[in-house]
């Protein structure tokens, strides 16, 4: 994961159907739930959210519009050691 290597800002950006997974990784990040936890700052916030929307062209079929939605998540703090 991102926040192990060391970086603390992390874009989620999830597309159509897949947008009610990025907002539940993001609250899971956010509380530190389940195994997740081991690789993740000592504090995860939820920055800027933006919605928006894109075209998509398929060739041979008609134009689609899509739903786009961007979360950033900031990593405050040590992530802690591995347990084993």
């Amino acid at each position: 994961m991102a926040m192990e290597e060391g970086q603390r800002q992390v874009q989620l950006v999830a597309r159509g159907a897949t947008i009610g997974r990025a907002v539940d990784v993001a609250e899971i990040c956010r509380r530190r739930n389940g195994i997740i936890a081991q690789g993740l700052p000592e504090t995860v916030l939820i920055g800027e959210i933006q919605c928006s929307s894109e075209v998509l062209t398929q060739e041979g079929q008609k134009d689609r519009t899509v739903s786009v939605l961007t979360i950033e998540l900031d990593g405050v703090g040590e992530v802690p050691l591995e347990e084993e």
